[in-house]
């Protein structure tokens, strides 16, 4: 029976002994996949919450239900004075979601303006940054770039689906004045894309 024995410690030799669990690096380099992997899903997922922004802008109407609808933007032309860009409340009331350009200071800067199904006003740069898109449609309750047709929560600017979701167009502060939309000029000049 010695050489049951024998084979049994050249088995071992070769093998490396009896056999264990995983090592320690084998958990190790596991704990580090997992870390890259969440790591990973959080920069290609970024941040598609909800903007608080668009929640504190004024209300201008009663509720409107864009469910089933599709509306285009409408160009109109504002007036800049004083230090102001200001457009009509009843023009927005109106065609539900404007768009306008500042032009100033060697700048041109496409805005828009677009009345939520809460009755808010929303203003800010109409741009969606990754694909250059100036233009939006509101689509069955969503806001939608017309170039990537990237879709985001009306009330809330946060992401539902495309390629640009991270990016919805950027909130510009207003202040509603008699009957005008006022929106200062610095906050526009002041603008930087985030891409």
């Amino acid at each position: 029976m010695e050489s049951g024995s024998i084979f049994q410690d050249k088995k071992e030799r070769v093998l490396g002994g009896k056999k264990r669990g995983p090592s320690r690096s084998i958990i190790f380099l596991i704990a580090i996949v997992i870390a890259l992997g969440g790591i990973s899903y959080w920069l290609i997922q970024g941040n598609t919450g909800a903007s608080p922004k668009v929640s504190s802008q004024p209300k201008v109407s009663g509720k409107v239900d864009y469910a089933g609808q599709t509306l285009r933007m409408a160009d109109i032309q504002v007036r800049v004075e004083n230090g102001n860009i200001q457009i009509p409340v009843h023009v927005v009331k109106e065609k539900k979601i404007v768009r306008f350009e500042y032009e100033g200071k060697g700048l041109k800067i496409p805005l828009y303006a677009y009345l939520t199904m809460a009755g808010r006003v929303v203003t800010g740069i109409s741009m969606c940054e990754p694909c250059k898109s100036t233009r939006f449609r509101i689509q069955d309750r969503k806001l939608v770039c017309n170039a990537c047709d990237t879709e985001w929560q009306i009330e809330t600017h946060k992401g539902i689906k495309g390629g640009c979701m991270n990016y919805p167009p950027e909130i510009i502060p207003h202040v509603i004045e008699k009957d005008s939309i006022v929106i200062e000029e610095k906050a526009v000049l002041d603008w930087k894309p985030r891409v």
